[in-house]
């Protein structure tokens, strides 16, 4: 499991959730957590009844300000000693070091709170910290430079000439964060499809790979995803089930024509004016049951289940 802390974007997540019914562990499961700790928190927060995400955000900012009433201020000979040694192009972990009464980070929220004009004699009059890989700008160019593209998949994905090339997408209701999650064979038409409660890559890569444990190797080649960033966790969906990640150009829906198809064919179940938060994963489950065993005019009449199905 991840890290134990429950923070903000999981709060809405955990409150719908509860209304859905859904237990502890399930709650755990889909957001990353230990059951315990998801426990904890509830309890703390009203418990299952009364968990209420207003008066979660309430209680936390309230424990917050009784923590900053608790950090140390500085003021009189000591503010005064602190100044000094600024001035003297002294740093901030020199000061704390000599004078042994407080910790750098004092000297750093007291300049950045109340006396900013005394960033003029840090070293990096930026604050405390720089960015280490350069600005967010390069680091997504990096990030771009990274993934393949859809010309460089081999051209038996292209022709749908074999099983386990697939193509994946989002959908999205009412509510844009909760989302569906579809994964279409290129060959079969066959879907994979499941429920985002929050749209976080690294939840999604680790739903993909639960829901595509069961299916063989040899039906897991390659996927052609959408360059949203809810697929930004690729590099491990990669490594952990094997197939070979490729990226649609960004804007160009057409290229994933059989997820954008099959997309379409589940609307009529889930429409973008339906409130993706009243979904259930037995409803979606029967959805796509009903998709994989529908007759296609170009498999000759046979389903995707049918045809996914063959050794």
């Amino acid at each position: 499991m991840a890290h134990t802390h429950i923070g903000p974007a999981e709060w809405p997540v955990i409150a719908r959730l509860l209304k859905a019914g859904y237990s502890m562990r399930a709650i755990a499961e889909t957001i990353g957590k230990d059951h315990s700790a998801v426990s904890r928190h509830v309890r703390a927060n009203g418990g299952r009844v009364g968990y209420d995400v207003r008066e979660v955000r309430r209680r936390r900012r309230m424990l917050r300000i009784a923590a900053m009433d608790q950090i140390r201020i500085l003021k009189g000979a000591l503010l005064r000693t602190v100044v000094k040694r600024l001035k003297e192009h002294e740093s901030p972990e020199q000061i704390a070091g000599v004078l042994e009464r407080m910790n750098a980070s004092t000297i750093y929220r007291y300049i950045a709170e109340r006396a900013p004009h005394l960033k003029q004699f840090l070293r990096s009059k930026k604050g405390k910290y720089r960015r280490k890989r350069g600005t967010k700008i390069r680091e997504r160019a990096r990030e771009r430079a990274k993934k393949r593209r859809i010309d460089e998949r081999p051209a038996i994905v292209e022709r749908r000439g074999r099983l386990g090339d697939w193509e994946g997408d989002t959908m999205q209701g009412r509510d844009k964060r909760v989302r569906i999650v579809t994964f279409v064979d290129r060959r079969s038409g066959y879907l994979i499809a499941y429920l985002l409660p929050k749209m976080r890559a690294e939840l999604l890569t680790s739903l993909a790979l639960k829901h595509f444990q069961h299916v063989p190797n040899a039906k897991r080649r390659t996927f052609t995803l959408d360059n949203g960033p809810e697929f930004a966790d690729w590099e491990r969906l990669e490594r952990r089930s094997g197939a070979t990640v490729y990226f649609a150009y960004p804007y160009h829906f057409w290229e994933r024509g059989s997820n954008e198809n099959t997309n379409g064919l589940l609307r009529q179940y889930f429409p973008r004016s339906l409130d993706f938060n009243l979904i259930t994963s037995e409803e979606l489950a029967h959805a796509v049951r009903r998709l994989n065993d529908r007759p296609r005019k170009r498999l000759g009449f046979k389903s995707p289940r049918r045809i996914f199905s063959k050794r």
